[in-house]
């Protein structure tokens, strides 16, 4: 008997840990979309005020940003500056597919980075500033969106791992 309510506790217990996993990646996204705002706000500071080259400001806003987000900042400035070519935008692109797989950021989320990239150190001070502004607007939308998912899929994914738990426990015995 002792043996049957220690597995019982073990199997509600593991399918609710399961659930709050599964509401937390809701909440990762929500994180790294705030996140990806205040650095996007940085590299538009630094555009206007500080006139530096992509390659050499990227390094610089990727020690102030979050670590997923400077991940993909330093892989930009990693691919720049082995010169093999490869233009910001093709830089940009790379380095967002060889992180995206690890990434909470939904398709749509890559697809609005991509663009940003290809309108990034092809123009002049004031065009990319309007594509940065215009990037920060599209990631607030994604990020309102983000936040409404999360409230209503984080609490559905708890509750379901509890009642998962519960219905194979009853199953069970």
């Amino acid at each position: 008997m002792l043996i049957k309510l220690m597995l019982s506790v073990l199997i509600i217990g593991g399918c609710t840990l399961l659930g709050n996993i599964y509401a937390g990646i809701y909440g990762e996204r929500v994180k790294l979309l705030n996140h990806l705002l205040s650095t996007l706000q940085m590299l538009e500071t630094e555009i206007v005020y500080g006139g530096t080259p992509l390659p050499l400001l990227l390094p610089r806003i990727a020690a102030k940003s979050k670590a997923e987000i400077a991940e993909l900042l330093i892989a930009v400035a990693d691919i720049l500056q082995l010169k093999e070519g490869d233009t910001f935008a093709e830089a940009w692109r790379k380095a967002i597919e060889a992180n995206s797989k690890s990434s909470a950021l939904h398709r749509d989320d890559l697809e609005l980075l991509i663009n940003l990239g290809n309108n990034l150190g092809t123009s002049d001070r004031e065009n990319q500033v309007k594509h940065i502004r215009l990037a920060m607007e599209d990631v607030k939308r994604n990020h309102a969106t983000a936040v409404a998912q999360q409230q209503k899929n984080a609490g559905l994914y708890k509750h379901l791992g509890l009642l998962a738990g519960i219905t194979i426990v009853i199953i069970l015995i």
